[in-house]
């Protein structure tokens, strides 16, 4: 008999427990890579981080985006690519939008040089970062070589 209540009283416990809610998995379904550093951005040296806070149709289609701390010659080029790309959630409502944040890295690094030479390393869903080497200036004087 007490063996009995006993059992009821833990499955009573147990019924009572939240049920353990499951954290939704982002993942891209369909991108194009960032094939180079914004071209007017390297030229005339701007660099930074652009956070992109996307709002995600259920069916993964990006519906807006939103990044207002951001460089214009850096944001205008992340945003038209992210419009690109499509997502999965999982354990997300299929029937309402979901909202996910990515970051994007823009440095630029070593002597300028005149050809692109971008280098891309996602790791996604939620960083990508843009490395290249600056622009070689036009219109400066050349440089004096030392020997």
């Amino acid at each position: 008999m007490k063996f009995s209540i006993m059992v009821v009283s833990l499955l009573i416990s147990l019924v009572r427990l939240p049920q353990e809610e499951k954290l939704p998995i982002f993942y891209v379904k369909h991108m194009e890579p960032p094939l180079h550093y914004p071209p007017l951005a390297r030229q005339v040296q701007i660099q930074g981080t652009v956070i992109v806070k996307l709002t995600i149709a259920a069916n993964g289609t990006v519906i807006a985006t939103e990044s207002p701390d951001a460089h214009p010659l850096l944001k205008d080029d992340t945003e038209k690519l992210l419009k690109k790309w499509t997502f999965g959630c999982a354990y997300c409502s299929s029937a309402a939008p979901y909202e996910k944040t990515i970051k994007f890295i823009y440095r630029l690094n070593g002597e300028g040089i005149s050809y692109d030479d971008s280098r891309v390393v996602m790791e996604l869903p939620d960083e990508i970062t843009i490395t290249a080497s600056p622009r070689e200036c036009d219109h400066c004087p050349p440089k004096k070589v030392v020997k």
